[in-house]
């Protein structure tokens, strides 16, 4: 078994390679901040489990903070700043938090239907121990942190049913012990995160779905 990662490996390796971007002039755009702190496992990550609604086309999923980009928003680094603040009551432009710059955008998905939306992660890193999560009840059920050796072992990944263009598929996923695993583009985001550090080797491989049977 790998050694846990360690956060000096998210400073050494997360940005060594240029930000994909995705998106065109005229899309819509979204932010998400991944969130990472020195746990007692090595470096872990930040998420949050979405309240369930209707209007939601994330409903329940897991995902990072974030949301839909504002006019107020000075950029996008500051959209995924607000939001998290907004959700999790968690402050993210203080003197101890670092902010490590954009990850991979990559188009958003809802509901079956491929989105004229872009969503940007973007990276921090927690340098002191933090206050407890101020949930915003409305939106999230709760907030969790997760060792990234865990996201990227072999034994944890899983499989999740859904649809694609009301096609049946199971997608790839991760077992984080919760009612849903992780999936989608969240999963997907993290697949990026992980091959940034060398913990794993070919994300495309872990993304493709399969037709359910």
């Amino acid at each position: 078994m790998s050694p846990p990662i360690q956060l000096d490996t998210v400073f050494d390796r997360l940005m060594q390679r240029p930000a994909r971007v995705v998106g065109e002039p005229d899309w819509r755009y979204a932010a998400v901040a991944a969130v990472f702190r020195q746990g007692d496992e090595g470096a872990e990550l930040l998420f949050m489990e979405r309240a369930s609604h209707e209007s939601d086309p994330w409903s329940g999923q897991i995902s990072f903070p974030g949301g839909r980009a504002e006019p107020e928003d000075a950029s996008l680094v500051h959209t995924a700043a607000r939001e998290t603040r907004e959700e999790l009551g968690l402050d993210l432009e203080t003197d101890s938090v670092t902010s490590l710059g954009p990850l991979d955008e990559l188009q958003a998905r809802a509901r079956r239907k491929i989105l004229p939306m872009a969503i940007r992660p973007h990276a921090f890193v927690l340098n002191e121990p933090h206050a407890p999560f101020e949930l915003e009840a409305a939106e999230v059920a709760d907030a969790f942190w997760v060792p990234v050796h865990h996201l990227a072992s072999p034994k944890h990944r899983t499989w999740y049913d859904s649809a694609r263009a009301g096609v049946p598929f199971v997608f790839p996923a991760v077992e984080l012990g919760r009612q849903v695993p992780l999936w989608g583009l969240t999963h997907r985001m993290v697949l990026d995160v992980l091959e940034r550090l060398g913990a794993i080797a070919d994300v495309e491989a872990l993304t493709m779905p399969r037709a359910r049977v």
